[in-house]
Order: structure tokens, then sequence, then C-alpha cells
């Protein structure tokens, strides 16, 4: 991984682009709340809720590479749920 990373920020500089990084950005772990956002709604279906993201789910497991992921769906799960375990 190093290796690509370092790649991929010399080259976005010597060709004047951005570099953004797949799991330590703000814009990046923002959007994989939306992963949170589509769990609660779905399982709220399930329970046959169709209005609201409110579940009765206790526990949400994620699978964890670089730490993006689990941190965008925690925020918005704990944001709307702080009693699950995620």
């Amino acid at each position: 991984y190093d290796a690509c990373q370092a790649w991929a920020k010399t080259t976005a500089e010597e060709q004047g682009r951005v570099y953004v990084h797949p799991f330590d950005d703000p814009h990046v772990i923002a959007g994989q709340g939306t992963v949170g956002l589509e769990i609660l709604t779905q399982l709220g279906r399930a329970n046959g809720n169709t209005k609201s993201a409110d579940t009765t789910q206790d526990v949400i497991f994620v699978p964890v590479g670089g730490g993006g992921l689990i941190a965008g769906i925690a925020t918005y799960v704990k944001a709307l749920r702080p009693d699950v375990l995620v």
C-alpha cells in the first residue's frame, strides 16, 4: 500500500491533480456514513417501519481495512442510535 500511495501522491503533484486519501479524509469518511444511512433505512423497512430509520438492531459489524468505512458508519449510526454497538 505504501508504495502505491507514494506513487499516487507523486503523480498527482506532477500532473497538478488533487490526491484524495482513500480512508483518512473527512469527506471520504462522511461519504462512507451513507452506508450507515442505508443500513438503518433497510433494517427499518425490514422491521415494518417505512417512515424512519429506527430499528431494533443492537450491533452492526463492519469490516476494517484503513478505518474510513467504520468511521463513517459509526459516526452516522451513533448520531441517530447511540445504543447500537458498531
